[in-house]
C-alpha cells in the first residue's frame, strides 16, 4: 500500500459473470471494495476457451487451470463427492478419495498464480474463498496476511477427519470468516481459535433487486405464462443437495388447488458436474419425475440466467423457494428477501440466519414434502401474508445482509489482520 490504495488478492474456485453463489458473493463483494478505492485482483479456475487474464466490472481476474482432460475429470470427480461429504449426503470414509491429488494441485496452481502477482506487486491482504480451495495456506508463499473466507456449512457432518485436515489449514491463516456463529463454534471444537475467527453474513447489492414490478411482467410473458398467473421459483444449481424432487412432489401437491399456478426453476449444474458428464444425467431424472406427476405444463426449466435477467426472476415470482437438504446460508434466498419475496425452504444450516418462520417466509422441517407445499399454497392464496412478508423480508435485508454494511466489516477485518502483522 506504498501509494496508500489497499491491494486485495481474492482467490476462489468461481468468480462473476459465472453463475453460482460465491460468484454473486464476490461480484457483490468486488463492487462494493472498488467503491471504497481498492484495487482488487481475482485468481480462480477457468477451462479454456475462457481467457486466461481479463478485466471484469473493474477486477483484474486471472484463471489457472489444468492441462489435461484426465486431470480435469480427477479434480472434478474428488470435488463433487468431497461437496456432498460436506453437506451430509456421504458419510466419512464411505467413498474413495481418488483425485484427491488433483484437488490439492488447484489449491497449488492459485496459491502460486498469487505468489507470482505478490512478488511483481505486492498485495495488502489476500483473501481466499470457498472449500474448493482450502489447501492454498499450505502453499501460499506471500507475505501479505491471509484472510480465509468459509462458505459452505461447516458441522459435525462433514466428518471428524475431513473438519480437523480443514481446520489445520484455516489455523495457518490470520483470520477466518464463517457465515454464520454455529459454524464458527463447530471450528473452534476442532481448534480454530476463537480470535481468529469473525462473522460476516452473506449479502447483497439491495438496489440491484429493487427494480419495477413491469420488469417482472415482461420476464413472466417472456416466459409465456399468463399475467394472472401464479408463479413459484426456485434459483437453484441442478444436484442432489438442492432437492428438486421434494419440490418437485410438492408442487404436484399445490396443483390439485393452484390449478394456474407454474413452478419456474433457474439455474444449471456445476462445471465438475459437466466435466463428469453427470449434467444432463440428473436435468434427464428431474424432466422423467415432471412427466410422471403429469407437470409438464406447468414446470420450467430456465437453466442458466445472464445476471441482468436474474432479478427479473425474482420480481416475477409470488413464492420463492429453496428445498435444500443442508445449505451454507443460502445466497438465493437474500436476493429474494432484496427483491420482496416470501420464501419458503427447509429448516436447514444457514436458512434459519436469514428466514423467520411466520416474518417473512415460512420454515419447514427437512423431508417434510406435504408441509412444503401447505405453506406454498398459504402463500398463493393470501395476497396480503404475502406483501406482508415480502416488506419484512426487503427490511431485515436492508438492515442485516447488506452489501454496504458488510463491506465494512470486511476492510476492518483487512485493518485487522495488516495491523497484527506489523
Amino acid at each position: 500500500m506504498l501509494d496508500g490504495t489497499l491491494r486485495v488478492c481474492i482467490g476462489s474456485q468461481s468468480f462473476y459473470p459465472f453463475a453460482g453463489g460465491v460468484s454473486y458473493y464476490l461480484y457483490y463483494l468486488t463492487r462494493e471494495l472498488i467503491g471504497c478505492g481498492v484495487d482488487v485482483t481475482a485468481v480462480h479456475l477457468g477451462k479454456p476457451p475462457i481467457p486466461s487474464f481479463e478485466v471484469v466490472e473493474g477486477v483484474k481476474v486471472h484463471r489457472v487451470g489444468f492441462n489435461g482432460t484426465a486431470e480435469w475429470g480427477k479434480y472434478s470427480l474428488f470435488k463433487e463427492n468431497l461437496y456432498e461429504q460436506i453437506h451430509g449426503l456421504k458419510a466419512e470414509g464411505g467413498w474413495s478419495w481418488e483425485g484427491f491429488d488433483a484437488f490439492q494441485c488447484f489449491s497449488k496452481l492459485v496459491a502460486s498464480k498469487i505468489d507470482e502477482l505478490h512478488e511483481s506487486d505486492p498485495f495488502d491482504v489476500v483473501n481466499i474463498h470457498d472449500w474448493q480451495v482450502f489447501f492454498v495456506p499450505d502453499f501460499l508463499r506471500a507475505s501479505a496476511p491471509l484472510v480465509y473466507t468459509w462458505h459452505v456449512p461447516f458441522t459435525e457432518r462433514m466428518g471428524e477427519r475431513l473438519g480437523g485436515i480443514v481446520a489445520k489449514r484455516l489455523n495457518k491463516c490470520d483470520a477466518v470468516i464463517f457465515s454464520t456463529q454455529m459454524y464458527a463454534r463447530h471450528a473452534e471444537r476442532l481448534g480454530v481459535p476463537r480470535q481468529k475467527m469473525r462473522c460476516v453474513h452473506p449479502f447483497v447489492d439491495v438496489d440491484r433487486f429493487n427494480i419495477p414490478n413491469s420488469e417482472g411482467e415482461r420476464f413472466k410473458e417472456e416466459l409465456g405464462i399468463p399475467a394472472d398467473g401464479e408463479v413459484v421459483l426456485c434459483v437453484a444449481r441442478i444436484d442432489p443437495v438442492k432437492s428438486h424432487d421434494d419440490l418437485l412432489k410438492a408442487f404436484s401437491i399445490v396443483k390439485e388447488t393452484r390449478r394456474w399456478a407454474s413452478l419456474v426453476c433457474v439455474g444449471n449444474g456445476s462445471l465438475s458436474e459437466n466435466v463428469l458428464g453427470i449434467r444432463d444425467e440428473r436435468k434427464e431424472k428431474l424432466f422423467n419425475l415432471v412427466d410422471e406427476l403429469g407437470l409438464k405444463e406447468d414446470v420450467i426449466f430456465t437453466g442458466y440466467l445472464p445476471p441482468d435477467s436474474l432479478p427479473k426472476a425474482y420480481k416475477m415470482a409470488d413464492v420463492v423457494v429453496l428445498p435444500s437438504k443442508m445449505e451454507g446460508f443460502g445466497l438465493a434466498i437474500t436476493e429474494a428477501m432484496a427483491s420482496g419475496k416470501p420464501v419458503v425452504a427447509y429448516n436447514v444450516g444457514g436458512v434459519g440466519v436469514q428466514v423467520k418462520d411466520g416474518v417473512n417466509g415460512f420454515l419447514v422441517p427437512l423431508g417434510d414434502i406435504e408441509a412444503f407445499a401447505d405453506r406454498i399454497i398459504r402463500l398463493l392464496s393470501n395476497k396480503t401474508l404475502r406483501r406482508r412478508m415480502g416488506i419484512a423480508a426487503r427490511r431485515i435485508v436492508e438492515e442485516k445482509f447488506n452489501a454496504k454494511i458488510a463491506v465494512k466489516k470486511y476492510l476492518s477485518v483487512f485493518k485487522e489482520v495488516m495491523e497484527r502483522r506489523r
